[in-house]
């Protein structure tokens, strides 16, 4: 299983993804976001959701069945835990005034 480095990136737009440091590192970019409403906190959880589900092969099919392996399952769970981690922080960060 994948051992995921999350990073929440603050990178100017959504699309303007670098190739990541390592294979195993998910970057989600938020700078274009206002997170300081409930629209912009939305919208990046919504990132969060459809990075770790495509970074975890949450979605994709396997022959035969709909269900997605025990390793997605335990993947997408331990990095949704992470990056929600790091967005808490963020958001923590931002409320102090950082």
């Amino acid at each position: 299983m994948k051992r995921p480095l999350v990073v929440l990136a603050a990178v100017a737009a959504f699309g303007a993804t670098a190739a990541p440091a390592y294979a195993d590192t998910l970057s989600i970019p938020y700078r274009d976001l206002d997170l300081s409403t409930a629209e912009g906190q939305k919208a990046l959880d919504r990132r969060i959701d459809v990075a770790v589900r495509e970074f975890c092969a949450l979605d994709q099919q396997l022959t035969g069945t709909r269900i997605a392996t025990r390793e997605s399952r335990k993947c997408y769970a331990e990095t949704r835990r992470q990056a929600d981690k790091q967005f808490a922080a963020i958001m923590d960060e931002q409320r102090v005034g950082g």
